[in-house]
């Protein structure tokens, strides 16, 4: 049994994982700004079980940070600032928390001499790609093709975690897009979503063609149980779901509409794009990690099916973070 802190762990992917651990016996420390994203209800089950022990601060913090990795032999680091469209109005928030914040993590985590620290990265650190896949080695320190200020503070988080991973236990995980339960509704996926269960419509920005390789957060939270056992120091892995065909964002617009019976026809609606420099393709090498022995269970129409059942059953979670996440699109 391992003592695990997990930043950021009343986010999306964080509450992923802390039920996912917590089932398998781990005890848990979460620490967690609770920003708009994060939602300490997500947790209360578990800390009224007392399966979590919940810190509430800002990785920013030393004095907390130290505190808070003072009792776990590992770190999980989700906490970060993830909506691009937000980076655009505040990157000062964005740097302080992803670059600032990861780097006050790994100082205090190995001040106190924590056996293995994964840090949560990103797929966007590399750009995108026309054709092919990027591999691991493709990201170089100090280099990335990142093109907003949330992965270009991303790429830097990346670099620290990296650079420490010369003389310390640290594994960085490069996820492409997550998408399940508990994602705030600023997303693309939970978005849709709650509008079609509002009966509004899909705003499918440009043609709809822009791909991204979603992969469902459960399988992320398996991911990082193997990389606590399996993950070797020093080393970034890219975890993807690598879709063939490729889901564009038109055809998970139009599985969206088929799952939730409505017309495709009339629930789509093509806008043009407003994010300059747009990426339109992620696209990563899994090689690295297959290799090493994990294999998750790919199964996007059914992991989708199961995400919208999640948004049909839990509509007063997500319909008091709606407002708020629509009003970053007005």
């Amino acid at each position: 049994m391992k003592n695990i802190l997990v930043t950021g762990g009343a986010g999306f992917i964080g509450t992923n994982f802390v039920y996912y651990i917590t089932g398998k016996g781990h005890k848990v420390t979460v620490l967690d700004k609770l920003t708009y994203a994060g939602g300490k209800d997500n947790l209360e089950p578990l800390v009224a079980e007392g399966k979590v022990n919940f810190i509430h601060g800002d990785i920013c913090d030393e004095d907390i940070v130290k505190t808070a990795v003072s009792n776990c032999d590992s770190v999980i680091h989700f906490a970060a600032e993830s909506h691009n469209t937000r980076s655009e109005t505040d990157p000062d928030l964005f740097y302080r928390t992803n670059v600032t914040g990861t780097k006050v993590m790994l100082e205090k985590a190995f001040e106190k001499g924590v056996d293995k620290f994964i840090h949560i990265s990103t797929d966007e650190v590399y750009g995108s790609i026309a054709d092919g896949y990027f591999a691991e080695g493709d990201k170089k320190l100090g280099d990335s093709q990142a093109t907003s200020a949330y992965s270009k503070s991303k790429s830097q988080a990346d670099d620290l975690a990296m650079e420490f991973g010369r003389n310390y236990p640290v594994v960085v995980l490069r996820p492409t897009n997550n998408f399940g339960p508990w994602q705030y509704p600023e997303k693309a996926l939970p978005r849709w979503i709650s509008n079609i269960l509002l009966g509004s419509k899909i705003p499918l920005w440009g043609e709809g063609l822009q791909v991204r390789d979603w992969l469902y957060a459960p399988l992320t939270a398996e991911c990082l149980e193997f990389l606590l056992e399996k993950g070797e120091a020093g080393n970034a892995y890219n975890v993807a779901a690598n879709h063939n065909p490729e889901i564009t964002n038109k055809m998970a617009a139009e599985w969206l509409c088929e799952l939730l019976n409505v017309s495709k026809e009339k629930f789509i609606e093509y806008i043009p794009d407003p994010r300059p420099n747009h990426d339109f393709r992620y696209a990563l090498n899994v090689d690295k990690i297959t290799n090493l022995g994990f294999k998750p269970k790919i199964d996007p129409f059914n992991q989708f099916k199961a995400t919208v059942e999640w948004y049909k059953q839990n509509e007063a979670w997500w319909k008091k973070r709606k407002e708020e996440a629509e009003s970053i699109y007005k």
